[in-house]
C-alpha cells in the first residue's frame, strides 16, 4: 500500500448531537451548569431588579419541596411495616421521634400518604423504595425491635 492508500491512524470522532432545552427547567439547569448559581442570580437581579426577585421568592412556599429519595425512603419504611404487621406511622414516629409535635402520628401518616401519591407517578422511585424495603428485610436477620433496627440503618437518612 502506498501512503495515499493507507488508512489514517487514530479513532474516528463520534457524532455528538446537542439537544436544545425544551423547558424552562432545562434552560436554567444549563445556565447553572455553565455559570453557577451565583452568576444566574446576579444576571436575574441585573435584568429584573432585586425587588422583583424578592416578590417572586415570597410567592414560593417557604419550605423546600421534598425530593424523590425522601419519598422513596418513607415508602420503604411503609412497605417494611406492612410486611411485619406494624403501623407505618407508629414505626416512623419511633424512627424520627416525636419532635415536639402535638400529633406526630398524624403528621407521619400525612407524609407517608404524600410519599405514596408521589411514587404512584414516579415508577423508578417506587422500584427504589421496594428494593430498599427488601434490603432492610434481608439484612434484619431476626432482630426483634423493628424501630431500633430501622433507626440504626436510617441514621444517615433525613425524613423531614
Amino acid at each position: 500500500m502506498s501512503e495515499k492508500e493507507s488508512p489514517r491512524g487514530g479513532a474516528a470522532k463520534p457524532k455528538v448531537s446537542i439537544k436544545t432545552p425544551e423547558t424552562t427547567e432545562d434552560l436554567v439547569a444549563a445556565a447553572v451548569d455553565r455559570g453557577g448559581l451565583d452568576e444566574v442570580v446576579r444576571l436575574l437581579r441585573d435584568w429584573c431588579g432585586s425587588g422583583e426577585i424578592r416578590k417572586c421568592l415570597n410567592k414560593l412556599h417557604h419550605r423546600d419541596p421534598v425530593d424523590r429519595f425522601t419519598h422513596a425512603r418513607r415508602h420503604a419504611v411503609e412497605i417494611y411495616a406492612k410486611r411485619h404487621g406494624l403501623t407505618p406511622a407508629s414505626l416512623m414516629v419511633e424512627i424520627v421521634g416525636k419532635l415536639g409535635r402535638s400529633d406526630p402520628w398524624g403528621a407521619e401518616r400525612y407524609k407517608l400518604r404524600k410519599a405514596r401519591e408521589f411514587l404512584g407517578k414516579d415508577e423508578m422511585a417506587l422500584i427504589g423504595a421496594k428494593s430498599l424495603a427488601g434490603h432492610c428485610e434481608k439484612n434484619r436477620a431476626g432482630k426483634s425491635n423493628h424501630g431500633a433496627y430501622l433507626k440504626k440503618i436510617t441514621r444517615g437518612f433525613t425524613f423531614s
